[in-house]
Protein backbone atom coordinates (compact mmCIF):
# COMPACT_ATOMS: atom_id res chain seq x y z
CA UNK A 1 0.00 0.00 0.00
CA UNK A 2 1.41 3.18 -1.08
CA UNK A 3 1.61 6.47 0.68
CA UNK A 4 -1.10 9.12 0.16
CA UNK A 5 -0.90 11.50 -2.45
CA UNK A 6 0.61 14.82 -1.85
CA UNK A 7 -2.33 17.29 -2.44
CA UNK A 8 -0.21 20.00 -5.12
CA UNK A 9 -2.98 21.59 -6.71
CA UNK A 10 -1.82 24.71 -8.17
CA UNK A 11 0.53 25.80 -5.63
CA UNK A 12 4.19 26.46 -7.09
CA UNK A 13 6.15 23.45 -5.92
CA UNK A 14 10.00 24.24 -4.66
CA UNK A 15 12.77 21.34 -4.70
CA UNK A 16 14.28 22.30 -1.11
CA UNK A 17 14.85 19.58 -0.05
CA UNK A 18 13.49 15.43 -0.85
CA UNK A 19 10.04 15.90 0.24
CA UNK A 20 8.05 15.84 -2.84
CA UNK A 21 11.42 13.15 -4.67
CA UNK A 22 10.52 9.14 -4.85
CA UNK A 23 14.20 8.47 -6.54
CA UNK A 24 16.79 10.39 -8.51
CA UNK A 25 19.80 8.67 -10.40
CA UNK A 26 22.68 11.04 -11.28
CA UNK A 27 20.51 14.04 -10.28
CA UNK A 28 21.79 15.93 -7.03
CA UNK A 29 19.79 18.99 -4.92
CA UNK A 30 22.35 22.05 -4.89
CA UNK A 31 22.66 25.05 -3.35
CA UNK A 32 23.23 28.28 -6.07
CA UNK A 33 24.54 30.90 -4.68
CA UNK A 34 24.00 34.60 -5.83
CA UNK A 35 24.93 37.04 -7.58
CA UNK A 36 26.96 39.92 -5.26
CA UNK A 37 26.32 43.27 -7.05
CA UNK A 38 27.98 45.40 -4.89
CA UNK A 39 27.69 47.89 -1.96
CA UNK A 40 24.46 49.98 -2.04
CA UNK A 41 24.68 52.15 1.04
CA UNK A 42 27.95 53.24 2.64
CA UNK A 43 28.91 54.86 5.95
CA UNK A 44 29.11 58.88 5.28
CA UNK A 45 27.29 60.14 8.35
CA UNK A 46 28.90 61.66 11.58
CA UNK A 47 25.98 58.89 13.56
CA UNK A 48 27.72 56.06 11.28
CA UNK A 49 31.42 57.22 12.20
CA UNK A 50 32.59 53.99 12.68
CA UNK A 51 30.70 51.70 10.72
CA UNK A 52 27.09 50.62 9.15
CA UNK A 53 25.37 47.67 9.75
CA UNK A 54 25.71 44.69 11.03
CA UNK A 55 21.61 44.33 11.65
CA UNK A 56 18.53 45.48 9.04
CA UNK A 57 15.98 44.64 7.30
CA UNK A 58 14.42 46.07 3.94
CA UNK A 59 10.93 45.27 2.14
CA UNK A 60 8.95 47.10 -0.43
CA UNK A 61 5.86 48.86 0.77
CA UNK A 62 3.26 50.93 -1.38
CA UNK A 63 6.10 50.91 -4.33
CA UNK A 64 9.01 51.84 -2.28
CA UNK A 65 12.04 50.21 -1.01
CA UNK A 66 12.57 50.82 2.64
CA UNK A 67 15.73 49.89 5.07
CA UNK A 68 15.83 49.87 7.92
CA UNK A 69 19.86 49.37 9.70
CA UNK A 70 22.17 49.81 12.88
CA UNK A 71 24.88 52.54 12.47
CA UNK A 72 27.26 52.68 15.18
CA UNK A 73 29.11 56.25 15.84
CA UNK A 74 32.57 57.21 16.96
CA UNK A 75 31.50 56.82 20.44
CA UNK A 76 30.26 53.31 19.98
CA UNK A 77 26.81 54.35 20.57
CA UNK A 78 24.57 52.15 18.44
CA UNK A 79 21.56 53.92 16.50
CA UNK A 80 18.53 52.28 14.42
CA UNK A 81 18.62 54.32 10.92
CA UNK A 82 15.88 54.31 7.75
CA UNK A 83 16.26 54.68 4.10
CA UNK A 84 14.34 54.58 1.13
CA UNK A 85 15.15 54.00 -2.23
CA UNK A 86 12.86 53.86 -5.38
CA UNK A 87 14.83 50.89 -7.51
CA UNK A 88 16.52 48.72 -4.94
CA UNK A 89 19.88 50.06 -5.79
CA UNK A 90 20.62 53.83 -5.24
CA UNK A 91 19.49 54.40 -1.16
CA UNK A 92 18.78 57.86 0.46
CA UNK A 93 18.89 58.36 4.16
CA UNK A 94 16.01 61.08 4.62
CA UNK A 95 16.33 64.02 7.07
CA UNK A 96 13.70 62.85 9.41
CA UNK A 97 14.05 64.99 12.37
CA UNK A 98 12.89 62.73 15.29
CA UNK A 99 16.03 62.12 17.18
CA UNK A 100 18.69 64.91 18.60
CA UNK A 101 22.35 63.99 17.78
CA UNK A 102 24.27 66.54 19.20
CA UNK A 103 22.71 69.60 18.83
CA UNK A 104 21.05 68.56 15.25
CA UNK A 105 17.83 66.79 14.16
CA UNK A 106 18.87 66.72 10.63
CA UNK A 107 19.44 62.96 10.25
CA UNK A 108 18.01 59.83 9.53
CA UNK A 109 18.16 58.27 13.19
CA UNK A 110 14.61 56.68 14.10
CA UNK A 111 13.76 56.96 17.87
CA UNK A 112 14.36 52.75 18.42
CA UNK A 113 17.05 51.04 19.91
CA UNK A 114 19.04 48.76 17.70
CA UNK A 115 19.73 44.76 16.58
CA UNK A 116 15.83 44.32 15.58
CA UNK A 117 13.89 43.52 12.92
CA UNK A 118 10.35 45.04 11.00
CA UNK A 119 8.04 43.03 9.93
CA UNK A 120 4.66 43.90 8.26
CA UNK A 121 1.44 42.61 10.56
CA UNK A 122 -1.50 41.66 8.29
CA UNK A 123 -3.24 40.84 11.21
CA UNK A 124 -2.86 44.66 12.85
CA UNK A 125 -4.84 47.53 12.89
CA UNK A 126 -3.89 50.27 10.49
CA UNK A 127 -1.36 52.24 13.02
CA UNK A 128 0.21 49.06 14.05
CA UNK A 129 0.62 47.38 10.64
CA UNK A 130 4.32 47.60 11.27
CA UNK A 131 5.94 46.01 13.96
CA UNK A 132 9.60 46.26 15.35
CA UNK A 133 11.07 43.14 17.32
CA UNK A 134 14.64 44.07 19.38
CA UNK A 135 16.67 43.16 22.17
CA UNK A 136 17.33 46.67 23.21
CA UNK A 137 20.33 46.55 24.26
CA UNK A 138 22.51 49.62 23.31
CA UNK A 139 19.36 51.77 22.70
CA UNK A 140 21.35 55.04 21.87
CA UNK A 141 18.25 55.89 19.99
CA UNK A 142 15.65 54.69 21.67
CA UNK A 143 13.67 55.32 24.67
CA UNK A 144 14.42 51.89 26.48
CA UNK A 145 17.40 52.21 29.29
CA UNK A 146 16.96 48.23 30.28
CA UNK A 147 17.49 45.18 28.16
CA UNK A 148 15.50 42.47 26.95
CA UNK A 149 13.02 41.19 23.71
CA UNK A 150 10.40 44.09 23.10
CA UNK A 151 7.89 44.60 20.41
CA UNK A 152 7.14 48.13 19.05
CA UNK A 153 4.82 49.29 16.39
CA UNK A 154 4.00 52.26 14.03
CA UNK A 155 2.06 53.25 11.09
CA UNK A 156 4.12 54.04 8.40
CA UNK A 157 7.50 52.49 9.89
CA UNK A 158 8.92 56.00 10.86
CA UNK A 159 7.07 56.67 13.89
CA UNK A 160 7.23 54.69 16.80
CA UNK A 161 5.38 53.80 19.80
CA UNK A 162 7.00 51.20 22.37
CA UNK A 163 5.01 48.32 23.99
CA UNK A 164 6.70 49.25 27.65
CA UNK A 165 4.88 46.42 29.89
CA UNK A 166 7.02 43.47 29.14
CA UNK A 167 9.91 42.36 28.28
CA UNK A 168 11.40 38.94 27.83
CA UNK A 169 14.66 39.39 29.67
CA UNK A 170 16.73 37.46 27.73
CA UNK A 171 20.35 38.09 26.85
CA UNK A 172 20.08 38.17 22.89
CA UNK A 173 22.80 40.56 21.07
CA UNK A 174 21.77 39.38 17.80
CA UNK A 175 19.43 40.27 15.32
CA UNK A 176 16.15 38.89 17.00
CA UNK A 177 12.96 38.78 14.48
CA UNK A 178 9.17 37.35 14.34
CA UNK A 179 6.67 37.70 12.04
CA UNK A 180 2.77 36.45 11.53
CA UNK A 181 3.03 32.89 9.83
CA UNK A 182 -0.27 32.24 8.39
CA UNK A 183 0.49 28.84 8.24
CA UNK A 184 -0.23 28.41 12.13
CA UNK A 185 -2.13 31.90 12.36
CA UNK A 186 0.79 32.78 15.08
CA UNK A 187 3.17 34.66 15.51
CA UNK A 188 6.95 33.47 15.58
CA UNK A 189 9.85 34.56 17.18
CA UNK A 190 13.74 33.61 16.06
CA UNK A 191 15.88 34.50 18.84
CA UNK A 192 19.76 33.94 20.09
CA UNK A 193 19.99 31.27 22.53
CA UNK A 194 22.94 29.38 23.51
CA UNK A 195 23.75 25.68 24.26
CA UNK A 196 26.80 26.10 25.21
CA UNK A 197 27.79 28.39 21.68
CA UNK A 198 25.13 30.20 19.99
CA UNK A 199 22.11 29.06 18.34
CA UNK A 200 18.69 29.76 17.51
CA UNK A 201 15.80 29.42 19.41
CA UNK A 202 11.86 29.61 17.94
CA UNK A 203 8.80 30.52 20.00
CA UNK A 204 4.96 30.82 19.06
CA UNK A 205 2.69 33.74 20.40
CA UNK A 206 -0.47 34.85 20.01
CA UNK A 207 -0.09 38.53 21.68
CA UNK A 208 3.26 40.32 20.48
CA UNK A 209 2.45 42.40 23.56
CA UNK A 210 2.02 40.46 26.39
CA UNK A 211 3.63 37.15 24.75
CA UNK A 212 6.27 35.23 26.42
CA UNK A 213 5.09 32.32 28.04
CA UNK A 214 8.78 32.02 29.50
CA UNK A 215 9.27 34.02 32.66
CA UNK A 216 11.62 35.28 34.46
CA UNK A 217 12.55 33.25 38.10
CA UNK A 218 10.32 35.10 40.38
CA UNK A 219 13.60 35.86 43.28
CA UNK A 220 15.38 37.86 40.43
CA UNK A 221 14.15 41.33 39.34
CA UNK A 222 14.90 42.07 36.15
CA UNK A 223 14.67 45.44 33.97
CA UNK A 224 17.79 47.03 34.45
CA UNK A 225 21.71 47.15 33.87
CA UNK A 226 24.09 44.12 32.37
CA UNK A 227 22.77 42.08 30.41
CA UNK A 228 24.82 39.31 30.89
CA UNK A 229 23.11 39.26 34.56
CA UNK A 230 19.63 38.91 33.36
CA UNK A 231 17.96 35.38 34.56
CA UNK A 232 17.24 32.54 32.20
CA UNK A 233 13.82 31.39 31.79
CA UNK A 234 12.76 29.21 33.92
CA UNK A 235 11.05 27.14 30.68
CA UNK A 236 13.61 26.39 28.63
CA UNK A 237 14.06 28.41 24.98
CA UNK A 238 13.04 25.29 22.22
CA UNK A 239 16.30 25.33 19.95
CA UNK A 240 15.67 24.45 16.35
CA UNK A 241 18.79 25.48 15.22
CA UNK A 242 22.57 24.96 16.20
CA UNK A 243 25.96 23.34 14.75
CA UNK A 244 27.09 19.62 15.34
CA UNK A 245 29.59 17.73 14.95
CA UNK A 246 29.25 18.06 11.13
CA UNK A 247 30.44 21.81 11.45
CA UNK A 248 34.11 23.14 12.06
CA UNK A 249 35.27 22.66 16.08
CA UNK A 250 34.52 25.92 17.91
CA UNK A 251 32.19 27.27 15.23
CA UNK A 252 28.52 28.52 15.86
CA UNK A 253 26.29 30.82 14.26
CA UNK A 254 25.01 34.52 14.27
CA UNK A 255 21.53 36.10 13.60
CA UNK A 256 18.86 33.09 11.79
CA UNK A 257 17.80 36.26 9.35
CA UNK A 258 14.66 33.62 8.48
CA UNK A 259 12.30 34.66 5.87
CA UNK A 260 8.80 32.53 5.02
CA UNK A 261 8.93 32.66 1.24
CA UNK A 262 5.94 34.27 -0.38
CA UNK A 263 6.01 32.49 -3.56
CA UNK A 264 5.04 28.77 -2.83
CA UNK A 265 3.22 27.11 -0.01
CA UNK A 266 4.99 25.79 3.17
CA UNK A 267 8.49 27.03 2.33
CA UNK A 268 10.80 28.73 4.78
CA UNK A 269 14.18 29.76 4.39
CA UNK A 270 17.43 30.65 6.86
CA UNK A 271 20.78 32.79 6.26
CA UNK A 272 22.61 32.41 9.70
CA UNK A 273 26.12 34.15 9.66
CA UNK A 274 28.47 30.97 10.47
CA UNK A 275 30.80 32.14 12.92
CA UNK A 276 34.00 30.54 12.66
CA UNK A 277 36.10 31.22 16.17
CA UNK A 278 39.85 32.07 15.84
CA UNK A 279 41.60 30.53 18.87
CA UNK A 280 41.86 31.74 22.27
CA UNK A 281 44.49 34.96 21.56
CA UNK A 282 47.25 35.90 24.38
CA UNK A 283 46.21 37.29 27.82
CA UNK A 284 45.44 40.85 27.36
CA UNK A 285 44.50 40.71 24.07
CA UNK A 286 40.53 40.75 22.65
CA UNK A 287 38.87 37.76 22.92
CA UNK A 288 35.52 36.86 20.41
CA UNK A 289 37.54 37.00 16.91
CA UNK A 290 36.95 35.01 13.84
CA UNK A 291 35.57 35.21 10.55
CA UNK A 292 31.59 35.09 9.43
CA UNK A 293 29.77 34.28 5.79
CA UNK A 294 26.80 33.69 5.31
CA UNK A 295 24.74 29.65 4.66
CA UNK A 296 21.28 28.58 3.83
CA UNK A 297 19.02 26.33 5.68
CA UNK A 298 15.56 25.43 4.45
CA UNK A 299 12.74 24.15 6.13
CA UNK A 300 8.48 22.97 5.12
CA UNK A 301 7.26 24.38 8.60
CA UNK A 302 10.06 26.48 10.40
CA UNK A 303 11.06 24.35 13.03
CA UNK A 304 12.96 21.45 11.45
CA UNK A 305 15.96 22.46 9.45
CA UNK A 306 17.42 20.95 6.66
CA UNK A 307 21.11 22.15 5.93
CA UNK A 308 21.61 20.55 2.46
CA UNK A 309 25.11 20.39 1.52
CA UNK A 310 25.97 22.93 4.03
CA UNK A 311 27.81 24.60 0.92
CA UNK A 312 28.34 28.43 1.75
CA UNK A 313 25.33 30.98 0.33
CA UNK A 314 27.11 33.88 0.04
CA UNK A 315 31.13 33.58 0.32
CA UNK A 316 33.68 36.27 2.00
CA UNK A 317 35.02 38.19 -0.49
CA UNK A 318 38.59 38.56 -1.63
CA UNK A 319 41.27 39.98 0.72
CA UNK A 320 40.78 43.62 -1.04
CA UNK A 321 37.39 43.59 -1.04
CA UNK A 322 35.08 45.37 1.42
CA UNK A 323 33.19 42.16 2.64
CA UNK A 324 36.13 39.83 3.75
CA UNK A 325 36.18 39.96 6.89
CA UNK A 326 32.45 39.24 8.11
CA UNK A 327 28.82 39.54 7.00
CA UNK A 328 25.30 39.39 8.14
CA UNK A 329 21.88 39.08 6.15
CA UNK A 330 19.27 41.06 6.15
CA UNK A 331 15.58 40.24 7.48
CA UNK A 332 13.39 40.64 3.86
CA UNK A 333 13.12 39.64 0.39
CA UNK A 334 12.68 41.79 -2.62
CA UNK A 335 11.10 40.93 -5.71
CA UNK A 336 11.71 42.24 -9.47
CA UNK A 337 9.88 40.03 -11.93
CA UNK A 338 11.93 37.07 -12.53
CA UNK A 339 14.79 37.97 -9.65
CA UNK A 340 14.55 38.54 -6.21
CA UNK A 341 17.13 40.70 -3.71
CA UNK A 342 18.38 40.08 -0.57
CA UNK A 343 20.67 42.64 1.29
CA UNK A 344 23.68 42.23 3.53
CA UNK A 345 26.00 44.39 5.95
CA UNK A 346 29.77 43.38 5.10
CA UNK A 347 33.18 43.88 6.57
CA UNK A 348 36.51 43.91 5.85
CA UNK A 349 37.90 42.83 9.14
CA UNK A 350 37.05 40.23 11.19
CA UNK A 351 34.67 40.13 14.32
CA UNK A 352 37.15 40.70 16.98
CA UNK A 353 39.32 43.35 14.94
CA UNK A 354 37.40 46.09 14.90
CA UNK A 355 38.87 49.41 16.75
CA UNK A 356 36.67 52.75 17.39
CA UNK A 357 39.94 54.45 17.94
CA UNK A 358 41.32 53.99 13.94
CA UNK A 359 38.15 52.37 11.90
CA UNK A 360 35.75 55.45 10.63
CA UNK A 361 33.57 54.70 8.08
CA UNK A 362 33.62 51.07 7.62
CA UNK A 363 31.22 48.59 6.11
CA UNK A 364 28.58 48.73 3.81
CA UNK A 365 25.45 47.19 2.55
CA UNK A 366 25.68 45.01 -0.39
CA UNK A 367 23.09 43.69 -2.57
CA UNK A 368 22.97 40.08 -3.93
CA UNK A 369 20.44 39.03 -6.76
CA UNK A 370 18.46 35.36 -6.84
CA UNK A 371 16.43 33.41 -9.75
CA UNK A 372 12.85 33.42 -8.39
CA UNK A 373 12.77 29.64 -6.50
CA UNK A 374 16.78 29.67 -7.02
CA UNK A 375 18.10 29.17 -4.02
CA UNK A 376 18.29 25.23 -4.55
CA UNK A 377 17.66 23.09 -7.76
CA UNK A 378 18.21 19.56 -8.95
CA UNK A 379 20.79 19.50 -11.23
CA UNK A 380 21.76 16.79 -13.83
CA UNK A 381 25.22 16.48 -15.36
CA UNK A 382 26.17 16.69 -18.90
CA UNK A 383 25.79 13.03 -18.67
CA UNK A 384 22.07 13.22 -17.77
CA UNK A 385 19.72 11.68 -15.08
CA UNK A 386 16.21 10.99 -13.46
CA UNK A 387 14.60 12.43 -11.23
CA UNK A 388 10.61 10.71 -10.09
CA UNK A 389 8.20 12.18 -7.74
CA UNK A 390 6.07 10.88 -5.49
CA UNK A 391 2.52 10.51 -6.21
CA UNK A 392 0.57 14.11 -6.75
CA UNK A 393 -3.06 15.47 -7.47
CA UNK A 394 -2.68 18.84 -8.91
CA UNK A 395 -5.51 21.29 -10.13
CA UNK A 396 -5.31 23.01 -13.66
CA UNK A 397 -4.77 22.60 -16.86
CA UNK A 398 -0.97 23.18 -17.47
CA UNK A 399 2.69 21.98 -16.61
CA UNK A 400 5.11 24.99 -15.72
CA UNK A 401 9.07 25.05 -14.68
CA UNK A 402 11.08 26.77 -13.45
CA UNK A 403 14.42 25.65 -15.28
CA UNK A 404 17.68 26.06 -16.63
CA UNK A 405 19.27 23.97 -19.49
CA UNK A 406 21.45 26.57 -20.39
CA UNK A 407 22.44 25.76 -24.67
CA UNK A 408 23.39 22.04 -24.59
CA UNK A 409 21.09 20.61 -21.74
CA UNK A 410 17.50 19.21 -21.59
CA UNK A 411 14.61 18.41 -19.92
CA UNK A 412 11.68 16.01 -20.52
CA UNK A 413 8.45 15.20 -18.37
CA UNK A 414 7.04 11.95 -18.00
CA UNK A 415 3.36 11.41 -16.33
CA UNK A 416 2.86 8.37 -14.68
CA UNK A 417 0.38 6.79 -12.92
CA UNK A 418 0.82 5.77 -9.05
CA UNK A 419 2.23 1.97 -10.50
CA UNK A 420 5.12 3.92 -13.14
CA UNK A 421 2.70 3.74 -16.18
CA UNK A 422 2.65 6.14 -18.55
CA UNK A 423 -0.40 8.17 -19.18
CA UNK A 424 -1.11 7.68 -23.27
CA UNK A 425 0.06 10.73 -24.91
CA UNK A 426 2.29 12.05 -22.09
CA UNK A 427 5.28 9.01 -22.09
CA UNK A 428 8.59 10.44 -22.62
CA UNK A 429 8.79 10.01 -26.36
CA UNK A 430 5.63 12.25 -26.60
CA UNK A 431 7.42 15.34 -24.38
CA UNK A 432 8.87 17.94 -26.92
CA UNK A 433 12.62 18.44 -25.23
CA UNK A 434 13.12 21.81 -23.30
CA UNK A 435 15.51 23.67 -23.82
CA UNK A 436 15.19 26.59 -21.91
CA UNK A 437 16.31 29.29 -19.03
CA UNK A 438 12.69 30.20 -18.00
CA UNK A 439 10.88 30.87 -15.08
CA UNK A 440 7.89 29.37 -16.04
CA UNK A 441 8.16 27.22 -19.06
CA UNK A 442 5.26 25.16 -20.89
CA UNK A 443 5.55 21.70 -21.02
CA UNK A 444 4.18 20.12 -23.87
CA UNK A 445 3.51 16.58 -25.64
CA UNK A 446 3.54 16.74 -29.31
CA UNK A 447 3.35 20.60 -29.47
CA UNK A 448 -0.16 20.44 -26.84
CA UNK A 449 0.11 21.55 -23.29
CA UNK A 450 -3.10 20.79 -22.32
CA UNK A 451 -3.15 18.54 -18.91
CA UNK A 452 -6.79 18.90 -17.61
CA UNK A 453 -7.49 15.25 -18.05
CA UNK A 454 -5.21 14.46 -15.57
CA UNK A 455 -6.78 16.51 -13.08
CA UNK A 456 -7.56 15.07 -9.47
CA UNK A 457 -5.67 11.49 -10.55
CA UNK A 458 -2.84 10.61 -8.85
CA UNK A 459 0.59 10.74 -10.21
CA UNK A 460 3.85 11.02 -10.83
CA UNK A 461 6.32 13.46 -12.87
CA UNK A 462 9.35 12.10 -14.31
CA UNK A 463 11.92 14.39 -15.18
CA UNK A 464 14.80 13.40 -17.48
CA UNK A 465 17.54 16.15 -17.19
CA UNK A 466 20.93 16.48 -19.05
CA UNK A 467 23.06 18.93 -18.17
CA UNK A 468 20.09 21.18 -16.41
CA UNK A 469 18.50 22.52 -13.14
CA UNK A 470 15.32 21.99 -12.16
CA UNK A 471 13.94 24.68 -9.50
CA UNK A 472 10.26 24.16 -9.32
CA UNK A 473 7.37 23.30 -11.30
CA UNK A 474 3.57 24.27 -10.98
CA UNK A 475 0.08 23.07 -12.66
CA UNK A 476 -2.18 25.92 -13.62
Amino acid sequence: MGSEPIIVNSRRQLFIDDMLVDYTSRVALKVNPPLKTGPVLRADSPWEGHRVGAYGTVMEDNNLYKMWYDAVDRDAKIYHCYAISKDGIRWEKPSLGLVDYYGSRNNNILPLPPCGTVFLDPTAPPNQRYKYVTCGHGGAGGFMDDNGIRVWWSEDGVRWEPNRDYALPLNADSQNQAFWDERIGKYVAYLRAWNPLRCVARVEVENLFNPWPYKPRDDVAYGKGNPSRWPAPTTELPIVFKYDDSDPENSDHYNPCVVKYPYAKDVYYMFPSAYLHFPEPPAGKRHNDGLLDIQIATSRDGIKWNRLTRDTYVRLGRKDELDSGAMYMFVGLIRDRSVLWMYYAGYDYTHGTDDLETMRYTGAVFRVVQRLDGFTSFDAGYEGGELLTKPLVFTGSRLLLNVDTSATGEVKVEVQDEDGKPFPKFDLKSCDPIYANDCSKVVTWNHVSDVSSLTGKPLKLKFAMRNAKLYAFQFV
